[in-house]
């Protein structure tokens, strides 16, 4: 597991697998039956050229023709750079065996390998292959996906996720009249389109929906040789009763704007498996690179000794009456020894960040729930509890002489 990820989302990880994908050059093929105007040929001639899918030995391509499950799998693994020599009658068994291993398809998925292959499927198929190397796009515009395709509810339960992200990845997306046609069988012209749209993602047109707003956030993965990579994600504003609540996004490019600004460093990043976005506090980014360099387990030895601030947006929890904003403050032994009063620490190494965090939630108003985070970090004794409305939000506070916590609702 990631310590990066362990700092940033509470213990929460996101594997993903590198692999390489070839790419290959546009050489034309002429078949007889695939004229020069013909919309897929772009996307065919290129793979035929590349021997991912082939021709017939009459010199046709059959773009109608419909597309068996073997035949995709084939497409497939091809696409991804194998090539293998059947030694037995089922010339497609080592392409299989390989999406098996490669987890693209589970072993015994399909009653039959050479039946039809339909939409969902080479949906699913495709969206697994791209996995390998990309990371899946932000999980807070599934809601979008989900109400703007009519037939959703035709959607098998196993493929309704890569469904989705297949809209996200803008590979297999829907028709004009919103719907998806799961069940619909695929020919060889789609199939093309799709492999090629794989290997090339200038291709592609992912599902946006302009109304909502987002935002390109940092985010951390783990390959599988367990190195930490920093990505680009684009956050959605998650819907909540049928809405966009934008100013989450406008929260986390906030974060963007201050998390560097003062004394103490805020390391902050989103993570689409678990919806949240984290960041954790230090004195300095000295401190912060330190605890970076550890191990997860030496992180968790340290983290008493150097972690100040803990930030949370759990996307999971928009209209709850305590969140989704999350703050915790530890009172550190060593700087109370220092500080007697434990808010003139805070605020000189996090005023300059946590003030517009204030502001942006209270407006006006801010210096009320600032004033009572001064309260509680320099509190000393049991633990006490306070729960206010300012600017419209619910503040609920809770103190003791080891800590300060406190969360924060969205505005009605």
């Amino acid at each position: 597991m990631s310590k990066l990820t362990l700092i940033i989302t509470a213990l929460l990880s996101y594997l993903w697998l590198s692999i390489s994908i070839p790419v290959f050059a546009e050489v034309p093929v002429l078949f007889k039956d695939l004229s020069e105007t013909h919309w897929a040929k772009p996307y065919i001639d290129p793979l035929s050229s590349s021997e991912i899918i082939n021709g017939y030995p009459d010199g046709t391509f059959k773009p109608l023709a419909n597309v068996k499950i073997n035949e995709f799998i084939t497409m497939t693994v091809k696409a991804l750079g194998y090539r293998f020599e059947s030694m037995s009658s089922d010339w497609a068994k080592p392409y299989i065996d390989k999406a098996i291993e490669l987890g693209l398809i589970l072993d015994r998925e399909f009653t039959s390998y050479t039946a039809n292959i339909n939409r969902e499927q080479m949906a699913s198929i495709i969206v697994n292959a791209v996995a390998l190397s990309e990371p899946r796009p932000s999980s807070t515009m599934d809601l979008y996906v989900r109400n703007e395709t009519k037939d959703y509810y035709l959607v098998s339960d196993y493929y309704k996720q890569n469904i989705i992200d297949s809209f996200k990845y803008g590979i297999i997306t829907g028709y004009a009249d919103h719907t998806f046609k799961p069940k619909n069988f695929s020919n060889r012209a789609e199939a093309s389109t799709v492999i090629s749209k794989f290997l090339n993602k200038s291709q592609r047109k992912p599902f946006v929906k302009t109304y909502a707003k987002y935002a390109v956030v940092p985010t951390w993965y783990t390959d599988d040789a367990g190195n930490d990579l920093l990505m680009q994600t684009t956050l959605y504003a998650p819907l909540y009763n049928g809405k966009p609540v934008n100013e989450v996004v406008e929260f986390a490019e906030l974060l963007g704007k201050v998390h560097d600004l003062g004394k103490g460093y805020i390391a902050y990043s989103y993570n689409p498996i678990s919806q949240m976005i984290g960041s954790s506090g230090y004195a300095s980014k000295s401190d912060k690179e330190y605890m970076y360099s550890l191990s997860p387990y030496e992180f968790m030895q340290q983290l008493a000794n150097y972690g100040d601030i803990s930030i949370s947006v759990d996307l999971n929890s928009i209209g709850n009456k305590y969140g989704p904003y999350s703050f915790s403050m530890t009172k550190r032994i060593a700087i109370a020894e220092k500080y007697p009063q434990y808010s003139a620490y805070i605020i000189e190494r996090y005023g300059d960040q946590l003030k517009p965090m204030f502001q942006f939630f209270f407006g006006a108003e801010y210096d009320k729930a600032w004033n009572l985070i001064v309260k509680g970090l320099n509190h000393k004794g049991n633990v006490v509890r306070e729960g206010v409305t300012i600017n419209g939000r619910t503040f609920d506070i809770v103190y003791s002489d080891e800590q300060c916590a406190f969360t924060v609702s969205i505005k009605p």
